[in-house]
């Protein structure tokens, strides 16, 4: 297991004790961020933001986020996988909304 500042970090080969793969249901959606993905650290720290009940902390890395990035792909926009994304996240509202 990798470790980044003592806190195991799960890999494709060494998956943490929160691997994704092995919760998922078999037809369940799942959107994956790579850490080389310049968004990921930002996405994922909002979400964790979200998730320990602190929402100013939450707007802070989002608007951290814009102020580092909006610009660059308001000039060169990633729309393949920008669209593909948005596809996946209606599905999980979708499947999200059929659960209730």
């Amino acid at each position: 297991m990798n470790t980044r500042g003592g806190v195991p970090m799960g890999t494709k080969q060494d998956p943490s004790r929160f691997d994704c793969y092995a919760a998922a249901r078999p037809d369940e959606h799942m959107f994956v961020l790579l850490d080389r993905d310049p968004l990921a650290p930002f996405l994922v720290s909002i979400w964790s933001s979200v998730r320990i009940g602190d929402p100013e902390a939450a707007r802070a890395k989002f608007e951290a986020m814009l102020q580092k990035f909006a610009l660059r792909y308001m000039a060169e926009p990633d729309v393949d996988k920008a669209s593909e994304a948005l596809d996946c996240a209606m599905l999980m509202f979708h499947a999200q909304e059929e659960r209730r």
